[in-house]
């Protein structure tokens, strides 16, 4: 074993020491840190804290450290927080981007209301739960402190939904997504489920209270729709189709969007998904939503149409923007957009927009460095950066969601 002094967090959350070795990656150790190592290479693993910091914690949860969802639950609140907002510094002036970022807003634990779940058949039968750190050997979840309870209490029903499900060998998700009204649970497994495997999950379905159940987008089974709440609308989403995961943080975007884009006749939501920032536009500005996902469209469409009149037009329409962009002369007639795209940003996107006259943009993004990148894009394209807001929706992981807002 070798002992290290750890100078500072990497971006992943694992200490890094400059030793005479070269850079060297530790979990679950902090900034300052005397520690004993084993291992070789570019990555070691962490065997005893000799100097411990003080920002080191206790853990929240018994399956920190062997779990590969959470990597800094041993760090003291406000350091963590300054870590990640750190991050959010630290790509955009990777940019030649100054600004002030705001203070991260936090959200209380048990509140993330999404969780994607490994399934693998074992000798001892289904085992749900989390994959462990570099490794495919699989943590059955007796607890999850970041989980909606309801969720972490559903996991043993499920098991017994879905084992004649989950194909030997191969690992499946299940994706479990606790609505307004109940949990809606979806399945992505190689082998599709015979008519008698069908049945047989479909009666054990039926002693639930559980929305819905979905096999590879096919649902199998659909005891009452599933509901979400955006803005003043209830939508039921498409099977397995993206929802933020932490209602609050949801909220607090939504906030931001609204507060920006307020006074906009005529809106664009660049990346709509089922409609969650398009619904609370459409109760002020008719809306042009866009998204390449044609069942996240079609839910849309139906809550709208649902709404009974109380919200102005909304033009949906299914479109992969990374390949066929809203142009510049798309957007003549909009003086608002908001686009939250996925983790690899939306470049050719926002150069179209850098482009147009729109004159108030909301970016949203859960990577710093695209965002920094498709920043820096509209900014030279004569926008102003107001403000910049990390969220801490993913909590303990190094994953931060920002919210940026600019005018030209």
């Amino acid at each position: 074993m070798n002992e290290l002094v750890i100078d500072r967090l990497g971006a992943q959350g694992d200490g890094v020491a400059n030793s005479n070795d070269g850079t060297i990656f530790v979990p679950f150790t902090l900034q300052g840190e005397t520690v004993t190592v084993s291992g070789s290479g570019k990555r070691r693993e962490l065997e005893t804290v000799v100097t411990p910091s003080p920002s080191r914690v206790e853990p929240i949860c018994a399956h920190f450290g062997k779990c590969g969802g959470c990597q800094l639950q041993h760090m003291e609140q406000d350091a963590y927080l300054e870590w990640k907002r750190d991050l959010v510094k630290a790509a955009l002036r990777s940019e030649d981007i100054s600004i002030e970022v705001d203070p991260v807003r936090t959200f209380e634990n048990g509140k993330r209301r999404r969780a994607v779940f490994s399934a693998r058949q074992t000798n001892e039968g289904l085992v749900l739960g989390y994959l462990e750190r570099n490794s495919h050997t699989m943590i059955a979840v007796q607890e999850c402190p970041v989980l909606l309870p309801v969720i972490v209490q559903a996991i043993e029903p499920i098991k017994q939904i879905i084992a004649g499900l989950i194909p030997a060998k191969d690992i499946s998700h299940v994706s479990v997504l606790a609505c307004d009204n109940g949990l809606d649970i979806s399945i992505e497994c190689e082998k599709l489920p015979s008519n008698q495997q069908r049945q047989t999950v479909i009666r054990r379905f039926m002693e639930t209270d559980f929305c819905r159940l979905s096999v590879n987008g096919e649902v199998l089974i659909e005891q009452k729709p599933p509901l979400l709440t955006f803005g003043k609308t209830e939508v039921t989403p498409a099977p397995g189709g993206f929802v933020q995961a932490v209602k609050l943080a949801e909220t607090a975007m939504s906030e931001l969007v609204i507060a920006h884009l307020g006074r906009c006749k005529k809106t664009a939501d660049l990346f709509c998904g089922s409609g969650t920032f398009a619904l609370d536009l459409a109760e002020f500005s008719s809306v042009i939503a866009l998204e390449s996902e044609a069942a996240s469209i079609a839910a849309l469409e139906l809550a709208w149409r649902n709404s009974a009149g109380k919200l102005r037009t909304i033009n949906a329409e299914k479109r992969d923007l990374s390949r066929r962009p809203l142009t510049a002369a798309e957007m003549k007639k909009i003086d608002g957009v908001v686009f939250d795209p996925p983790r690899a940003g939306t470049e050719m996107q926002v150069k179209q927009l850098a482009k147009s006259k729109v004159k108030k943009i909301v970016a949203v993004s859960c990577s710093p460095t695209t965002l920094a990148r498709d920043l820096r894009i509209l900014i030279k394209g004569g926008y102003k950066l107001l403000s910049v807001t990390p969220l801490d929706q993913f909590a303990y992981t190094p994953h931060i969601e920002v919210v940026a807002l600019l005018e030209r």
